[in-house]
């Protein structure tokens, strides 16, 4: 049996994958109690305790808005952290998967396009930067692949879908964003994604890992609440007036639509984004 080593099993996709994984691997997991991913020493003698055939980084801070206003610890987290990993990953032969994400892009492509891996990345906020340095440090693996996710939600932990759901409970009328593009993601799904990496090894590199289809916030928001059977209105507003009500908000990628071709050419289909969403407010709603 293949052994993985798991960093951020306490996380919302972290949790879910190590339900997942251990049918099939032996996994040995961490969390941010039980490992310091920014001390090198740490991450190289738990790697060396383990020697596993995969280390998977789930750990990553998050909070978009958050890393603005903590950029060093969000810098030293999403990003120069990822270099421990890295060695660690090489110095036990390991093969590395790194979750990455959309905000590695400006967000300023055509909206009629959709991002390819290979296309320039350019991000517009400190999360996305976090998130590229992770990116270049993650490639210094000899064995590596990048999964490029986004608007990710799943059951454990905070996330949009949840925050939509508390806040039709007292409100008649809510305003979301309609002009940011891009495709909800179900943690459920991203497992699959990982599930089907580890079993086909494809050619390294990076990989657009999320639900098929595109949407806007506003509409990703009606679907909730269509599913959900709330009444709750959705107004929509543009990233402009968002910002307006909103100051301390960081700015989004208005196009973080990600072509998953390259995915597809190897044989992973991710599911339709609405049916991901069915499938999660089934459970959630239980």
């Amino acid at each position: 049996m293949e052994k993985v080593f798991l960093i951020g099993a306490d996380g919302m996709l972290g949790g879910e994958l190590k339900q997942r994984l251990e049918k099939n691997y032996d996994v040995v997991s961490t969390t941010i109690e039980t490992l310091d991913i920014c001390d090198r020493n740490a991450v190289l003698k738990k790697a060396a305790e383990i020697n596993p055939d995969y280390i998977i980084n789930c750990a990553a801070y998050t909070n978009v808005d958050g890393c603005e206003v903590n950029y060093d610890l969000a810098n030293r987290v999403n990003g120069e952290a990822v270099a421990n990993i890295a060695e660690a990953a090489n110095q036990e032969d390991a093969i590395l998967i790194h979750i990455s994400t959309d905000y590695v892009f400006d967000g300023k492509l055509d909206i009629n396009k959709v991002y390819t891996e290979d296309m320039t990345v350019g991000p517009v906020s400190a999360y996305g930067k976090t998130k590229l340095l992770g990116e270049e440090n993650a490639s210094k693996a000899n064995k590596y692949y990048i999964l490029r996710t986004a608007w990710l939600y799943g059951l454990g932990g905070k996330n949009f879908v949840k925050t939509m759901l508390k806040l039709s409970e007292t409100h008649d009328k809510i305003t979301v964003v309609n002009d940011q593009h891009g495709s909800p993601t179900c943690t459920t799904t991203l497992c699959g994604i990982i599930e089907g990496v580890m079993e086909k090894k494809p050619a390294y590199g990076v990989y657009h890992s999320t639900n098929e289809g595109f949407t806007t916030w506003y509409d990703f928001t009606k679907k909730i609440f269509e599913y959900a059977g709330k009444s709750t209105i959705v107004e929509p507003v543009t990233s402009e007036q968002y910002k307006q009500m909103n100051p301390a908000s960081s700015d989004r990628p208005k196009n973080s639509m990600l072509s998953k071709a390259k995915l597809e050419a190897i044989g992973i289909v991710p599911s339709r984004w609405e049916d991901a969403l069915a499938g999660y407010l089934k459970e959630e709603l239980k």
